[in-house]
């Protein structure tokens, strides 16, 4: 590499460079080569609590990949709950206090209902909770289709959740926002499952 000999090169030579960044691929470029290797986000327990959200009409979707065909997971939590990391949604005193929808189409809470699609890598699956209906509800989808089972009788205050079982899983939050009116409008053969009690 030769080093410019005088300040008029030097300028010439940063202001091309200048002109590189403008380019559109460059961002994308950059991007590319920064390379991030998964780790836990939430170290101590402490980390893992949030207000949670205590009205209107909230949807989060998020996209799962590189699952190596473990169980994964997305779903609801009271807002008592702590999650710790390495630790499932379920465990710690955590199954009755939590509804998890996984990539299988199960539903769990205390017991399981079947009836839901199953999902896979890079599908968007979404959990919209409506805290405005007189039974607060929290309604599933799967690339946007609305699933049957919903759960009703939800806490006043619920956090969201997403888990993987691999480690070289990762989950994308797609959304994150609250609408004006609920997209859950009811499907054919819908259901609804209480939350707190045993689903049949």
């Amino acid at each position: 590499m030769e080093l410019p000999q005088d300040v008029r090169q030097f300028l010439i030579l940063n202001k091309k460079t200048f002109k590189l960044k403008l380019h559109p691929r460059y961002a994308r470029i950059i991007q590319s080569i920064i390379q991030i290797s998964p780790g836990f986000i939430i170290k101590e327990a402490w980390q893992g609590r949030s207000d949670g959200n205590k009205d209107g009409i909230v949807r989060i979707e998020v996209m799962i990949e590189n699952t190596q065909g473990w169980n994964n997971s997305i779903g609801i939590a009271d807002t008592s709950c702590s999650f710790a990391a390495s630790k499932r949604p379920l465990d710690d005193g955590n199954k009755q206090k939590t509804v998890r929808y996984f990539n299988i189409g199960r539903l769990d809470h205390i017991t399981y209902a079947k009836g839901n699609r199953g999902y896979a890598d890079g599908q968007r699956v979404a959990v919209e909770v409506d805290m405005t209906t007189v039974t607060r509800r929290a309604t599933f989808f799967v690339d946007d289709i609305e699933q049957p089972n919903f759960v009703i009788g939800i806490p006043e205050a619920i956090r969201f959740w997403a888990s993987t079982s691999d480690e070289s899983s990762f989950f994308t939050v797609i959304k994150f926002e609250r609408l004006i009116q609920s997209t859950a409008k009811g499907v054919e053969g819908s259901k609804a499952l209480q939350w707190g009690k045993e689903w049949k």
